[in-house]
């Protein structure tokens, strides 16, 4: 995608801990400028309050702008932030901005944070997490200086680390993440009543059977799309130290999970053992299961299964999906050489994904309409018009990412802010993708990208892997792989017209 000249910043608001206006006695005030993605340029300057920091008792100071209180406008309750360098590395994590998709990534050991600019959905290891609050992307400017500012407690949080507010000193006391623990054996102890020794579900019966060597207690819990039956003072070993996920064929249950809790429900035993049953759409517990118990067992039955009503089918030749190859002409997109030396240029990888995508589309019966069909410059604004004018259902935008490190990779699919018909798409598109290729999947962010911004259908985004992978640069010049990412995009596309239309 095409860089930009000037630096994007993220202003991300979470609260740290709610603190009046006049903060401590003595609090310094600064003069800063926020960064407004939507007019791309910084505000005027605001008078607020300079934060303290210090990390396990000892001053974090920043060297270029400060943490600061963000008062949202109509409040008098400050939320700190604090730039983004000086938090992650002072937790042990890498970060990396990447121009062309306007993200920071955060990196430690096994964990991954991705925050977008114009975007208030971060991802951690590729889960979306609503931002709270919803405040858009930004940055902040102070004494001329700039600096990309995050939601401190937010980012500390998820690296493990605890954020304590000291209102005396307007100081944030963070603490450093403690050492992981190694799982603990779990057994029975005293005051527990035993083990699970067995979970089993009959698809001939349709009965979900949970067996104890005792005589269990349990407490059911009726959570609407999901049914919790909670057995008391009970041990299940593999459930000890992970969530376990049982897959089961159901017309009524999709999955069952189970987790290990030590007496954190309130039971007043020392561990119980939660078993969640994720029901399918129009299945309740109370119209279409029961629970019953006898001996050492507790069983789940489906009773009723609700009649899903006829879907009329898709009819494709009535269905227009335009699609986009990502730049083209005189904007090549990113550029990096390959195994042998020689430079790949973007727009030569998303055009030939693009045409077979076309061609697997249209060989299903969908009208297509490209928004270049060859080595052509068209405009960001012009590729919307072209969706608008055809009139399409879907618009699939397709491109390769980069990064200034060369051991990161995967796929992205982006939507535009809001649009939950976008969200939809994006989410079957990277399933259908990172389904066909088997690449790693990095979640679907909302990005204020003008190709999403100005279609008026459904629109995404797809970053098919990242050119600054060695690896992933060979996997994107390969004709064989791109057909399976053109595969995987057409599948998407055809999952969510299924469920859509």
């Amino acid at each position: 995608m095409k860089k930009r000249i000037f630096t994007l910043f993220l202003l991300l608001a979470v609260v740290v801990g709610l603190f009046p206006a006049a903060m401590a006695a003595g609090t310094e005030q600064i003069t800063v400028r926020f960064y407004n993605e939507v007019s791309q340029r910084y505000s005027e300057p605001t008078v607020t309050d300079r934060v303290n920091l210090t990390l396990d008792g000892e001053a974090l100071i920043p060297e270029d702008v400060p943490a600061l209180a963000y008062y949202p406008e109509g409040s008098t309750n400050g939320r700190t932030l604090v730039p983004v360098r000086l938090i992650s590395e002072a937790l042990d994590a890498t970060v990396t901005w990447v121009p062309e998709t306007r993200q920071i990534i955060i990196l430690r050991e096994e964990s991954t944070i991705v925050l977008t600019a114009g975007s208030a959905t971060a991802l951690v290891d590729g889960q979306a997490v609503e931002l709270p609050d919803g405040v858009p992307a930004g940055g902040v400017m102070w004494d001329g200086k700039e600096s990309t500012m995050v939601p401190l407690r937010f980012v500390s949080e998820q690296l493990g680390a605890g954020v304590e507010w000291v209102g005396e000193t307007a100081t944030v006391a963070i603490t450093s993440p403690e050492e992981p623990q190694q799982p603990d054996p779990t057994q029975p102890q005293e005051g527990d009543l035993g083990w699970i020794t067995e979970l089993s579900f009959d698809e001939e019966e349709q009965t979900f059977t949970i067996t104890a060597d005792h005589t269990p207690k349990y407490r059911i819990v009726d959570l609407g799309d999901r049914l919790a039956i909670d057995l008391l003072g009970a041990v299940y070993a593999p459930a000890v130290g992970k969530d376990l996920t049982l897959q089961v064929e159901s017309d009524a249950i999709e999955k069952i999970r189970c987790s290990q809790h030590g007496d954190d429900l309130g039971y007043g035993y020392p561990h119980t053992l939660r078993v969640v049953l994720d029901l399918a759409s129009g299945v309740s517990y109370a119209q279409h299961l029961s629970v019953s118990s006898g001996g050492n067992q507790v069983r789940v039955s489906v009773t009723d299964v609700p009649e899903q009503p006829e879907v009329p089918p898709l009819d494709p030749s009535k269905i227009t999906i335009a699609i986009d190859p990502g730049h083209g002409g005189n904007q090549p997109g990113a550029v990096y050489p390959d195994e042998n030396g020689n430079d790949v240029k973007e727009k030569d990888l998303t055009l030939p994904m693009s045409l077979m995508l076309a061609d697997i589309l249209e060989e299903r019966g969908y009208n297509v309409v490209l928004t270049r069909t060859g080595d052509d410059s068209v405009s960001l604004a012009d590729r919307a018009k072209m969706a608008n004018a055809a009139q399409a259902e879907v618009f699939v935008s397709i491109h390769c990412n980069a990064l200034d490190r060369t051991d990161y990779e995967g796929i992205f699919t982006y939507y535009y802010p809001n649009s939950t018909r976008g969200e939809a798409l994006a989410k079957q598109v990277q399933a259908g993708v990172v389904a066909s290729t088997g690449g790693i999947g990095r979640g679907t962010p909302s990005a204020n990208f003008q190709v999403l911004r100005e279609t008026t259908m459904p629109a995404v985004l797809v970053e098919t892997g990242f050119m600054t992978h060695p690896g992933e640069l060979a996997r994107l010049c390969d004709p064989d792989y791109q057909q399976k990412i053109a595969q995987g995009i057409a599948d998407g596309v055809e999952a969510y017209l299924k469920a859509e239309i």
